[in-house]
């Protein structure tokens, strides 16, 4: 059960601290997993275009740009441990910290996915004959969509972040049904007789994009998790989806 106290109004976390440079260290921190978040989102729609119009230059520098995000992944991790040694933070500036640190983990791992992407479309272009594309207009429009949903949920999280959006984040709660059916669609695509032109291995390629696509947007549903932490002291990590989103939405989230 969630705390009754959900229907009150969460902690105000805006407000600020009568000490302005922790404040000034708390936007860093958050600036640094915007910028992040952002290059994911970039990173990923950048190699499903690669894989889908045959573009096998923009994969490679999908993989060049890669290592950015472990940059700032780094720089995010020395801000978390300076904060804590600095202002040894309790209550809720604890959990503000501890939450942003979880939050950059995920989206590094985001960015993870979206290189492995671009790993897959040069593999699976590699396998296509000269000339060749991929044998269905369906399947590049289901994993075009399949691209979109995913990016749109790990784009409103980081959004989430910006502010500890509860409504923001239930809504990628929300969404996490669309994005399953948008994978499920792929697979059923990859399945079906038509697709019989494409070998085996290009098949398990397209399949890891289809799954890292997928995974983007869960972890997209871990960064809501913590925002909806920070806000309102709630863990809700392996709550049932439908009652969370149903009790909030009765608290007036």
């Amino acid at each position: 059960m969630l705390d009754p106290k959900l229907s009150k109004s969460p902690v105000d976390i805006a407000s600020g601290h009568t000490v302005r440079r922790y404040d000034e260290e708390l936007a860093k921190l958050r600036g640094i997993i915007l910028e992040m978040g952002e290059r994911v989102v970039e990173q990923t729609q950048s190699a499903v275009v690669a894989l889908v119009e045959r573009i096998e230059c923009q994969a490679y520098r999908v993989l060049d740009r890669e290592p950015l995000i472990d940059y700032l992944s780094l720089d995010a991790d020395e801000e978390v441990f300076c904060m804590i040694a600095r202002r040894q933070p309790a209550a809720i500036d604890l959990r503000i910290v501890l939450a942003l640190s979880k939050i950059a983990g995920e989206v590094e791992r985001a960015g993870d996915k979206a290189a492995r992407i671009a790993r897959q479309a040069l593999e699976t272009l590699t396998l296509l004959n000269p000339g060749a594309e991929l044998p269905s207009d369906d399947l590049k429009e289901q994993l075009q969509q399949l691209n979109d949903k995913a990016c749109c949920m790990f784009e409103r999280s980081i959004r989430a972040v910006a502010t500890f959006d509860v409504k923001l984040a239930l809504g990628i709660f929300e969404d996490e049904p669309n994005l399953y059916h948008a994978s499920n669609e792929v697979r059923k695509i990859l399945g079906e007789s038509n697709q019989e032109s494409l070998t085996p291995r290009q098949v398990v390629c397209l399949l890891t994009t289809a799954h890292a696509l997928e995974r983007i947007g869960n972890h997209a549903s871990t960064i809501a998790e913590q925002v909806i932490y920070v806000a309102l002291g709630q863990d809700v990590r392996y709550r049932n989806r439908e009652i969370l989103i149903d009790t909030l939405r009765h608290y007036g989230y």
